[in-house]
């Protein structure tokens, strides 16, 4: 361990794990599950699903769950070396020894690194070539409401909520094993479950210029869609309360509390905003309850109250005065200062109070995601605020005190001209001009600009993506508009990572191919600005006959059969066709109510 980097990332045995102490006869008797977020162990030990799934599994009778996540390359080469294969970092179990193996998907890029992984531990990468003794591969995560670039490689997805269906799978495959079934019969006790997407159940059929047209079930009783499984009330849904404490510092490690789950407000680029729907809320003294339960498991005194737009919760004022004040409410709490912060605010529900109470104990930067400068693309991406939001929320955030304000745009949307890449940058000059009116001193503004990438299960999945050439203008015109404000500083997604991400993740099943052949030329961590090999992968792509530019910046019809057409959302195609239809007229919608809407279908 002395010879890598960070060896504290494969030692496990983190505060908070519950270990036991088996016997090698115990642990061959157990039914074996291990999870894994495809990534290295900073990263993976910072995803909330990770931690979710863990608690529920852990929790079962008869089963034994532990984790791996990727070894760095410095370690995976020292593994190769001296042909050591790829183990469970708790009880140090060879991953092939497994019964299944379930992969986290959140994010396109890291297809690759669950091919490497599974290569590491020495299991066959290709579905079809898998022995009987192999354990049963396993994805679920947002990624995977389209499977299909991911379909050689995973033997059943689980589309939807997990914390329900991991449980069934436990006791699914509890049960397989006791009674001595066959891997096939295995995969087929698993179909049976709420959200399950066998692959190998369907054969992907195409035209004669390899645009996919359709499915065709080659399994009786194979379901012409699978639908995705919902937790109706967030209440019923497990909260992890232990989340084991990291051994060194990671990404994101913090107290975490999901008070929401979906969004009411229907931006017509945004996945997770329609793939959760309906919102659904986690009650006041559900919430409070988990922050006490994690700080006496855990320590923590800072909390993240996680939702995709957490100042939406109806009780979010008094979640986090309870919270900021716990060490004057709690018998065992004296002496804890602690503070919340908010992944990332909705600037109309933003006030002057709300900032002031987060600022009581811990002032921090603010994030907000205006998304577009002018109110026609806000209008066209259905964004229901305006810039006089905006910027009244600043003028609150520096009278609270604060120095730093994060702002996320995004370029490259639907219907897009260069006077609305203006508006943006008009948009930034104005929150840094109010900073210096009100005479802040070390007012900072930091301004991430993405590129739209059309997403599957979004009004936007038929859009074009700008090409690479068209992407690097528009950045200029930001940059050369921003360079005179000192205060700002912008970041830009990397024109190649955007390209990669907007063709894996509209994919047919023909980019099974391509990402064999990227694993084979040592594609991984592709996440990774430094690890990203795009000349690997545009070879990959030509080796399949496909053109990786041309394939991510193509416009698809809403008459053609889209490859994720096998998954139902609840969301009708028809609704997202019309949503579209919307923003080209520049009309918006109103925003995703349960209680007296029925326009999408979920409900």
């Amino acid at each position: 361990m002395q010879n890598v980097s960070k060896p504290q990332q494969y030692i496990g045995c983190e505060y908070g794990l519950k270990k036991e102490e088996l016997s090698p006869e115990e642990i061959e008797s157990r039914f074996k599950f291990m999870l894994s977020f495809p990534d290295t162990y900073e990263i993976g030990m910072s995803n909330f699903a990770v931690k979710i799934l863990f608690e529920i599994i852990e929790s079962i009778d008869g089963v034994l769950c532990d984790r791996v996540f990727l070894p760095e390359d410095d370690c995976a080469a020292l593994m190769e070396k001296i042909g050591y294969t790829l183990h469970s970092i708790n009880y140090m179990i060879e991953a092939k020894k497994f019964d299944i193996i379930g992969f986290t998907l959140e994010y396109e890029l890291n297809y690759s690194n669950v091919l490497h992984l599974l290569s590491l531990a020495g299991i066959c990468v290709e579905s079809k070539n898998r022995h009987e003794s192999d354990p049963i591969i396993i994805a679920g995560g947002s990624a995977c409401v389209n499977p299909e670039p991911m379909a050689d490689f995973i033997d059943v997805f689980f589309i939807g909520d997990g914390e329900r269906t991991v449980t069934l799978i436990c006791e699914a495959l509890k049960d397989a094993k006791k009674r001595g079934m066959s891997r096939k019969d295995k995969i087929e006790a698993l179909s049976k479950i709420e959200g399950a997407y066998v692959p190998s159940y369907y054969e992907a059929e195409f035209d004669e210029n390899g645009v996919q047209t359709g499915f065709k079930p080659v399994k009786d009783g194979a379901a012409a869609r699978v639908k995705t499984a919902v937790i109706p009330d967030l209440n019923d849904a497990r909260h992890p309360l232990r989340l084991m404490v990291p051994n060194f510092e990671t990404v994101f490690n913090r107290g975490v509390v999901e008070v929401a789950r979906g969004c009411k407000n229907a931006c017509r680029f945004c996945q997770a905003g329609f793939i959760y729907r309906p919102y659904r809320e986690r009650s006041v003294e559900n919430i409070k309850d988990i922050i006490k339960e994690i700080f006496l498991n855990t320590g923590y005194t800072e909390f993240t109250l996680s939702a995709l737009t957490a100042t939406d919760h109806a009780g979010l004022k008094e979640i986090i005065d309870y919270t900021l004040n716990l060490n004057s409410t709690e018998d065992g709490f004296k002496d804890a200062l602690f503070s919340v912060s908010l992944p990332s605010q909705r600037i109309s529900a933003f006030s002057v109070e709300l900032a002031g109470w987060l600022s009581k104990n811990k002032k921090s930067g603010l994030t907000f995601a205006p998304e577009a400068g002018s109110q026609r693309m806000r209008d066209i991406i259905n964004k229901n605020v305006s810039g006089e939001d905006l910027y009244a929320t600043t003028a609150a955030a520096v009278d609270s005190g604060y120095k730093l304000i994060k702002l996320y745009f995004m370029i490259g949307l639907p219907f897009e001209t260069d006077e609305d890449l203006l508006e943006i940058a008009a948009a930034v000059s104005r929150v840094v001009s109010i900073a210096r009116e009100k005479r802040s001193r070390g007012f900072s503004v930091n301004v991430t600009f993405s590129t739209f990438v059309p997403k599957p299960h979004t009004p936007f999945q038929w859009a074009r993506q700008i090409d690479r050439n068209e992407i690097i203008r528009r950045q200029d015109i930001i940059r050369s508009a921003l360079k005179k404000h000192r205060e700002v500083c912008m970041k830009f997604t990397r024109c190649d990572v955007t390209t990669l991400e907007s063709a894996l993740a509209r994919g047919s099943r023909a980019l099974s191919k391509v990402l064999l052949a990227a694993h084979k030329a040592g594609c991984r961590f592709d996440a990774w600005d430094d690890k990203l090999n795009i000349a690997a992968w545009r070879a990959a792509f030509k080796s399949a006959g496909i053109e990786l530019d041309g394939y991510a910046s193509r416009e698809i019809t809403t008459r053609e059969q889209l490859p994720w057409s096998v998954i139902d959302t609840g969301v009708r195609t028809e609704f997202l066709a019309g949503e579209f239809a919307a923003a080209r007229e520049e009309k918006v919608s109103p925003i995703c109510d349960p209680q007296h809407c029925r326009r999408c279908g979920v409900c």
